[in-house]
């Protein structure tokens, strides 16, 4: 009942500060020791500053007193502002630390420095917030610019970690950088141009939206929204949002209770979401002390991106209905008195927090667009929108803002006017100035605030903007701008005679997995003449590219286009310079002749 979700919660660990789990101090708290016990500088001067630590770290490497471990132990614990645990304390605290840890390897030995590369790509993997930090420093153009000089080795997993930052967000200054390093000379490709291209493999598998607000879980890290002189109820209302679950550690995951939504009025009355583990609980509470709770039949994983939407469906002559929709299918629903009958204001309005706002019932994780509907939302509606994607925050006005493929019948749905008039309030992270979150729904409908409708981002409450790869490649040309490189298919590798067999499988698999993705890049492949430009490079070209793999590639984009409404000229662009082009195939080798298509065409 409400009265036991009111309940306090136990108070958190030392886990559950600033930087995730392992408690505060600084990098000396490994068993071996602080390496400022080992060589201090002054010891009346207390060392500050993640700039000053990184530099004796490095006079202590520069005269070889220190082993590699005690380098990677070190590095680690500044980097995460305490002690590092992998499973435990693994958030990086300050962007500084990384450029500092750059140069810090260029005194390190290859086997330090592969360590440190090894590790560092694990903890991007397990957190945004890592991610979005290196981003913030411009880590892959710091990367693109060392790895010239760098062993082979390390080439490798600078190349890994190339292809998990690249497929959370790439700028169009790295994207230009990125390429000038596939450019080649006399008839030859750069130094690793080979384990650069391998990162194009990476780059389309960005599942995320492009923009979202991240809530880093502290005390009082909520969006603070105006109040709100009266309910929407008379014919239900819709709560609507994507969201991420970013726990910084599994130490308090049973205990805490963070919240995705609270709309009280200031006599505690109102509604709420909030998580417990793995599940969400729905509450209305209509007076002191009495409620309804719902359990939503779904067990939500952290890391994983889920659509939620929450339906209450208000019925004058009989019971209330509570319909939970997880990704666009109906998960949960039942029987719920939710209505409220308070003339109060609901001034106690907050995404990502309960009213109290302590440490364990904010959100930890992220959230895209939020969607409260003055209606309640059918089924089909509610699919519809899921069609849209997590990057969406429109507000179903205009039937050309999308760039996916959509159903005519979603179409109708979901610009026909009715989602649109009936936004109670919109707030997406890209209508953001400073701590402001701009309240963004259509100005002709009805505002339910008191005064001004825009919220605000407590403490470390962010709107994140990210850069995919499709929006960094219109920025430079679009798909034409890897054309040229299929001209230095033959190119001979920088420390060898041979040319590279796998780089035409990885640029086709890389154009058509844009072009799937994309209807501006089709239109645009389209009208360039795409596949005629790349059929005359693959003819001109040793045929040993011409494997299994480019084969089976061209099979699948023509299948995949058969299935499109509008692929049709795009299909025949590609049958007819490609896939039925008997120069390409006539002198392929032996095992893709035998191919039954092959002898075909």
């Amino acid at each position: 009942m409400a009265s036991e979700e009111r309940q306090s919660c136990s108070s958190p660990s030392a886990g559950d500060n600033k930087g995730g789990g392992g408690g505060g101090g600084g990098p000396g708290q490994g068993k071996d020791g602080s390496l400022a016990e080992k060589q201090s500088l002054n010891p009346g001067i207390p060392i500050r500053g993640i700039r000053m630590k990184f530099a004796v770290l490095t006079g202590l490497v520069e005269v070889g007193e220190v082993s590699n471990r005690d380098i990677v132990e070190t590095v680690f614990n500044l980097l995460v502002g305490g002690h590092f645990d992998l499973e435990m304390n693994f958030i990086i605290q300050e962007g500084e630390g990384i450029t500092c840890m750059l140069d810090l390897m260029d005194k390190c030995d290859v086997t330090c420095q592969a360590e440190i590369w090894s590790m560092f790509t694990a903890i991007l993997k397990k957190s945004i917030r890592n991610l979005q930090i290196c981003t913030e420093v411009g880590l892959i153009e710091h990367v693109l610019q060392r790895i010239d000089r760098a062993d082979n080795m390390i080439a490798d997993l600078l190349v890994d970690m190339l292809g998990v930052l690249a497929s959370y967000s790439v700028t169009v200054r790295e994207l230009k950088l990125y390429f000038s390093k596939l450019q080649g000379d006399r008839g030859k490709w750069p130094l690793y141009a080979g384990k650069l291209l391998s990162v194009l493999k990476y780059m389309p598998q960005k599942y995320g939206p492009d923009a979202f607000f991240n809530f880093p879980g502290k005390s009082a890290a909520a969006i603070a929204l105006p109040p709100i002189a009266k309910w929407p109820y008379q014919n239900g209302f819709t709560f609507h949002t994507w969201l991420r679950m970013d726990p910084v550690n599994n130490i308090n995951v049973d205990k805490d209770k963070p919240y995705l939504y609270c709309f009280r009025t200031s006599k505690g009355l109102g509604y709420s979401a909030h998580f417990v583990g793995g599940c969400l609980v729905v509450t209305s509470i209509k007076s002191k002390g009495k409620g309804f709770q719902h359990c939503v039949k779904f067990d939500f994983k952290p890391q994983k991106w889920y659509m939620v939407t929450i339906v209450h469906i208000y019925n004058r002559w009989k019971n209330s209905e509570l319909r939970c929709y997880v990704n666009g299918e109906l998960a949960s629903y039942g029987e719920i008195t939710w209505f409220v009958n308070a003339s109060d204001t609901f001034d106690k309005c907050f995404l990502g927090s309960s009213e109290t706002a302590d440490a364990n019932r904010v959100f930890c994780g992220q959230m895209t667009a939020v969607y409260l509907f003055s209606e309640a939302l059918n089924a089909a509606q509610i699919f519809a929108i899921y069609q849209l994607g997590l990057g969406y925050k429109g507000t179903f006005k205009f039937k050309g803002e999308s760039d996916l493929f959509l159903a005519d019948h979603h179409k109708q749905l979901l610009y026909d006017g009715k989602l649109s008039n009936a936004i109670a309030f919109t707030y997406n992270p890209r209508a953001t100035d400073a701590q402001l979150c701009l309240e963004s729904s259509p100005k002709d409908n009805p505002s339910i605030f008191i005064h001004s409708p825009h919220a605000l981002m407590l403490q470390d409450v962010k709107a994140v903007i990210t850069h995919s790869i499709q929006s960094a490649m219109h920025s430079i040309g679009g798909v034409q701008v890897l054309f040229p490189l299929f001209a230095q298919l033959d190119y001979r590798q920088y420390s060898s005679d041979q040319p590279d067999t796998t780089l035409c499988s990885i640029l086709l698999a890389f154009i058509m997995e844009l072009l799937k993705n994309s209807v501006a890049m089709q239109e645009q492949m389209l009208s360039c003449k795409g596949f005629l430009v790349i059929g005359y490079s693959l003819e001109k070209s040793s045929k040993a590219h011409i494997n299994r793999t480019v084969l089976d590639l061209c099979l699948a984009f023509a299948k995949y286009l058969s299935n499109l409404h509008n692929g049709g000229p795009l299909l025949k662009q590609l049958c007819d310079h490609i896939l039925l082009n008997p120069v390409i195939w006539i002198y392929t080798p032996a095992k893709v002749r035998c191919i039954p298509f092959v002898n075909r065409a």
